[in-house]
């Protein structure tokens, strides 16, 4: 924590100029400031946003640090006021440095955001410690959330769980369905089904989306609750409702799956309000809607369009089926070596399917320099992942020596992995094998 003592330090000594800046206007007394205060409060409530601002701003340079916040707000915001976030900054760090938690909270949203500031994570944590501090329930979260991910501070799920109970007992809802996940994946505490159910339900009965979609999982799987599908359907449907884009998502694939009467109609809709959000799993679903022509018309130019989108989101499925679209011109113009930078995106970020193609382009010297050794590389990198066509190709450089060793007893062996898992080559080649 020492590291964060300094921080504060140099904060509240840069609020030294901050108080001279102040003491430049004349100030109200502090009755008259919070009596201008409350008069631009109550304008503001009733909808007289650019006298609000007027009163906000007076009480605010006297010194008044709720006047400060607030005409920092409708800066912000443009109420009553020409929006400007650099200058909404000027005077929620005024707030802060007379340590309004809520200001203290703000300047850390508009430190990660970049929100008339330059974007540091770093700084973001420093300013929701001192709010934190002060109890700040929101604040506490935030800092849950950064200690959860390693963003802005070193990662540790330990503090993160803190952090996240204290806003969780505050009734934080972002904080209740974090400490619902912990629960239910053992994350630095004892794993318990019936603790993340009862954390999911504090945070649905908020209506937060995640709490209401993890709560369905619950119901849906029998986790820590009794099983109940109904139930999880109208959680799922509510977290949906609530804008939760993998909701909307999983729905589309419910009513795809179901395949009755009308269901198709549905399903779009939950499809198509996910892909409104730039959601890029829903990117994908509809291209391989469109790639097969299930439910929509066979359109390989649009399927190859939605799998750009998604593929551009990192989507590795995305990636996959792009770049197989480019090596046979399938709704776009056929080139390999397209094909190929797609896979190998695909295939760094570990996608089995991509490390396959990869090796089968090395192998037929498909938009890459013909190398048995280099295809054996990656066909063993799939193949230790159980992918069946790649442990039938493996199979086959073992048993030719293309690439590696002969070995007839690995050939084999590889086959029928690949056999087991459905591969009909691997089956002929055994038979052929036998003879």
């Amino acid at each position: 924590m020492g590291k964060y003592a300094v921080a504060v330090l140099m904060l509240f000594v840069s609020a030294l100029s901050f108080a001279q800046d102040n003491a430049s206007v004349a100030p109200l007394s502090k009755d008259s400031a919070d009596a201008c205060y409350q008069s631009g409060v109550d304008l503001f409530s009733d909808g007289r946003y650019e006298e609000a601002v007027i009163m906000l701003k007076k009480a605010a340079e006297s010194g008044h640090a709720d006047a400060q916040y607030d005409y920092g707000l409708c800066c912000f915001n443009g109420n009553g006021i020409a929006e400007d976030k650099d200058e909404a900054v000027v005077w929620f760090r005024k707030a802060a440095f007379q340590g309004l938690p809520v200001a203290q909270y703000t300047m850390g949203n508009c430190y990660e955001y970049g929100d008339g500031v330059e974007q540091s994570s770093e700084s973001a944590v420093e300013w929701y410690m001192l709010s934190a501090g002060q109890g700040y329930a929101d604040a506490q979260a935030a800092l849950g959330i950064a200690y959860y991910s390693g963003v802005g501070v070193e990662q540790d799920n330990q503090i993160a769980a803190e952090w996240f109970r204290r806003a969780a007992e505050q009734g934080n809802a972002d904080a209740q369905s974090y400490l619902g996940t912990f629960y239910a994946n053992g994350i630095v505490v004892q794993q318990s089904g019936y603790k993340a159910a009862l954390w999911y339900q504090k945070a649905a009965d908020q209506g937060h989306p995640e709490g209401l979609y993890n709560l369905g999982y619950c119901y849906e799987f029998g986790v820590g609750v009794d099983w109940d599908e109904d139930k999880a359907m109208e959680l799922y449907e509510a977290a949906a409702s609530a804008g939760l884009a993998v909701a909307q998502l999983d729905l589309a694939l419910y009513y795809i799956e179901r395949d009755n009467l009308g269901d198709d109609e549905t399903a779009l809709e939950w499809l198509y309000a996910a892909v409104a959000q730039d959601y890029p799993d829903a990117q994908y679903l509809l291209g391989r809607l469109y790639y097969e022509g299930r439910i929509v018309g066979k359109d390989q130019e649009r399927a190859s369009r939605w799998f750009a989108m998604a593929a551009a989101q990192e989507n590795t499925e995305a990636q996959c089926d792009l770049g197989f679209c480019y090596l046979t011109g399938q709704g776009v113009r056929q080139d390999v070596e397209i094909a190929v930078r797609w896979f190998v995106k695909a295939a760094e970020l570990g996608n089995v399917r991509a490390q396959h193609n990869i090796g089968v382009c090395y192998y037929e010297g498909l938009g890459l320099e013909q190398s048995y050794e280099e295809a054996v590389k990656w066909f063993t990198l799939a193949a230790d992942k159980g992918y069946p066509d790649s442990e039938y190709y493996l199979g086959v450089c073992y048993n030719n020596g293309q690439g590696v060793g002969k070995n007839r007893s690995t050939a084999v062996k590889l086959l029928r992995r690949a056999k087991k898992g459905g591969c009909k080559e691997a089956a002929e080649a055994l038979r052929i094998l036998s003879e």
